[in-house]
């Protein structure tokens, strides 16, 4: 029964089953209290009145014991006044509880009660004489049994009040110890049914914003919305994978286009001048030795144009990550400004300098991030033909990330060749200024140092480039 409850009733249903039995045991334990008290209640009621009984009785034999002593009518009168006492008090314990009839020593005590009553100095055989001393010895005798039958009726009902407040505890705490089983049951439930898929799922999606698209190993049976949540996810991770192959490779065609028209573009260019000059060359028109001269620079420029084109498309296309070391990024940013400070000088355009001293370390590669920051520099620069304002700030962000902002109030770039700046071969500036890849080679060293950057700019006002780079989590010595 518990193996097919547990493989064919769903999570729902079960822990519907296990609230509502745990409803019925909480309500069960309110009656079941109520009992235990009111038995605890009339036990006490019992003893209080057997403990009078017991009280009653003893006072009798202290008169008997008087009347034997002095022969006292008095006392024989007190003795008989307890005697009718105790038989009151005795009918009223049983009227008040039957099952005072059951307990040890109740009947004793009622057969010598009445052996009591039917002595013969209670019954004026011998009023106003001395008892003999066979008939004292029976009344003592008879006395004592009585005492002692109220003794044991005294110690049975203070036993049963013990038991009694015993079950008055012993019940609440079974209901109390089913209804604990219950919560960790239902707990265990949960946390195996609920709790660890969602960590799995919350896992699951760390992995898939990574690019890791394997689905969850789930061993659960089909059984609760979370498992269907774990389907789903597996489904959805299986179709992102095989949709995200297919942007891939459509991403990877275009990208092979751009790549291809752009080398073609850009070689094409300087081959074409070369050809040209070297049919100018080769003609038949005479040519003096200062043309000559000028047309074989032209080649050289031509050519090493061509080669520059090469080397960047090379640096482009390097994938194998420098050695990365500990490094200061103010005093890094410092260096390269002062490369292209003689730049910044002959374009007149003058260094707000923002760069905080107090930057902790980054682990970088020094040359690959002196030449995305020249770069940037650089390309500042030249937005601002007439001149300018170019503005370097650092700051420290909360997440312990290092911001760089490298600001210039050129002349900016247009909404529609903003989502391009960062393509291969794309650029703004006139033919033979600019190959098109020194930002896709910047995007791409930053990206290598877990960092983002990204551009804002609008037409006339500048443009602001943003690097963001993790700082190092480790501690030098200063």
């Amino acid at each position: 029964m518990a193996a097919w409850f547990k493989k064919y009733v769903n999570l729902q249903y079960k822990l519907n089953f296990f609230i509502y039995l745990g409803i019925c045991i909480l309500l069960l334990n309110f009656p079941v209290l109520y009992l235990g008290v009111t038995n605890v209640n009339q036990g006490i009621r019992d003893l209080e009145l057997t403990e009078d009984l017991y009280n009653t009785i003893l006072e009798m034999r202290r008169y008997e014991k008087n009347f034997l002593l002095y022969h006292s009518e008095e006392a024989l009168e007190s003795t008989k006044y307890y005697l009718d006492l105790a038989t009151k008090s005795f009918s009223k314990k049983l009227s008040y509880s039957e099952k005072s009839r059951s307990r040890i020593g109740s009947t004793e005590l009622e057969r010598g009660l009445k052996e009591y009553a039917a002595l013969d100095m209670l019954n004026g055989t011998q009023a106003g004489n001395s008892p003999g001393k066979a008939a004292q010895e029976e009344i003592r005798s008879v006395g004592k049994r009585l005492v002692d039958a109220a003794q044991i009726l005294l110690k049975a009902e203070r036993g049963h009040i013990a038991n009694e407040a015993k079950n008055a505890l012993r019940w609440p705490l079974v209901f109390m110890g089913a209804m604990f089983f219950l919560f960790v049951t239902g707990a265990r439930l949960i946390i195996k049914k609920v709790v660890r898929p969602l960590a799995k799922i919350e896992r699951a999606t760390e992995k898939v914003a990574l690019g890791d698209f394997s689905p969850i190993s789930h061993m659960g049976s089909d059984e609760s919305q979370v498992d269907h949540l774990i389907i789903a996810f597996n489904r959805m991770a299986k179709e992102l994978e095989a949709r995200e192959e297919q942007i891939i490779h459509s991403r990877k065609v275009a990208s092979l286009g751009t790549l291809v028209s752009g080398v073609a573009h850009e070689l094409n260019n300087p081959i074409n001048n070369i050809v040209l000059t070297v049919d100018s060359l080769v003609g038949k028109r005479k040519i003096s030795e200062q043309r000559r001269s000028m047309l074989l620079d032209d080649i050289l420029t031509q050519a090493l144009r061509a080669s520059e084109i090469v080397k960047n498309l090379l640096e482009f296309s390097r994938a194998e990550i420098s050695s990365y070391n500990q490094l200061d990024l103010a005093i890094l940013l410092r260096e390269t400004i002062q490369i292209a400070r003689n730049h910044m000088t002959l374009s007149k355009v003058h260094l707000h300098d923002e760069i905080s001293a107090e930057l902790p370390k980054i682990n970088g590669n020094h040359q690959g991030l002196q030449q995305v920051f020249l770069n940037l520099i650089t390309n500042a620069v030249q937005a601002m033909p007439g001149g300018g304002d170019l503005t370097v700030h650092t700051s420290l962000e909360n997440d312990n990330k290092i911001r760089v902002l490298v600001q210039d109030s050129g002349s900016g770039i247009s909404e529609e060749h903003l989502p391009h700046i960062f393509d291969p071969f794309f650029t703004t500036k006139d033919v033979g200024k600019g190959t098109g890849l020194g930002l896709s080679v910047s995007y791409g060293i930053i990206k290598k140092h877990g960092g983002q950057i990204t551009v804002k700019s609008e037409p006339g006002k500048g443009t602001t480039f943003t690097v963001v780079l993790p700082a190092s989590n480790k501690v030098t010595s200063q």
